[in-house]
């Protein structure tokens, strides 16, 4: 008999726990890899409300759901749910007892609250020029508040020669920054360049290493932002520089 009421009250006691609670909460990185895989946005938010997850979106995780294909709708609505209701344009369960998520934390924040996604376009005119009889590797890079949001690694063109007077063979790599898009959240922040050659791994301590341009931008919702520079090669040191 008391094995009986033993089990009667183990039932009561898990029918009394909410749903969300047994559903392990989602990530910022778990919604990008549906996303990946064409998951609808619909398929998403039931999914979000169904494990009760809250997110806290920092700037990289942002641009990350913008690369990955987030719309504007379900960013906004990751950014507005809060538990206790769900935001105004959606219906369903309002998500009690679930669980705060975070996206990555990172040092490198905007100044200003996340909002919608502004387009921003970075163009860059002139060509960096590098003459060695070396292998160098000719890299470019934009970071925004300390976050890679584009690099070039390749030249545009090779040219190999021979200086007759010593029979020296020499190679001339020419790389041209050109001009990249992204979209990034609407606020105030860093936006840096980096440029350089040389024989080490293109990595990002190499690349914040070299930086040549940097400036605040602000980026306003609803009003597309285009950054216009013009650079040339210095041929005394054998880097690329911001003349204007």
């Amino acid at each position: 008999m008391a094995q009986k009421l033993y089990g009667v009250v183990l039932a009561a006691a898990v029918a009394l726990v909410p749903a969300a609670a047994w559903a392990q909460p989602m990530t910022v990185d778990e919604v990008v890899k549906l996303l990946d895989k064409d998951v609808s946005d619909s398929v998403i938010t039931a999914n979000i409300e169904k494990t009760g997850s809250y997110f806290n979106l920092s700037t990289e995780d942002l641009i990350e759901l913008s690369e990955a294909g987030a719309s504007d709708e379900l960013v906004r609505y990751m950014i507005m749910r809060k538990p206790g209701g769900t935001p105004p344009a959606t219906t369903g369960n309002g998500g009690e007892g679930g669980t705060n998520v975070t996206g990555r934390v990172s040092g490198d924040k905007s100044t200003t609250a996340p909002g919608k996604l502004v387009d921003l376009t970075v163009k860059v005119d002139g060509k960096y020029v590098v003459t060695s009889q070396a292998d160098l590797n000719v890299w470019y890079a934009a970071y925004l508040d300390g976050k890679r949001i584009y690099y070039k690694d390749q030249w545009q063109s090779i040219y190999s020669f021979t200086t007759a007077e010593t029979g020296v063979g020499t190679t001339k790599r020419t790389l041209e920054p050109g001009s990249f898009a992204v979209k990034v959240p609407a606020g105030t922040h860093t936006l840096a360049l980096s440029c350089w050659s040389g024989r080490q791994v293109p990595t990002d301590d190499v690349g914040k290493a070299n930086i040549i341009y940097s400036k605040q931008i602000t980026a306003v919702e609803g009003q597309p932002l285009t950054v216009n520079l013009v650079g040339e090669t210095d041929t005394t040191s054998d880097t690329f520089v911001i003349v204007r």
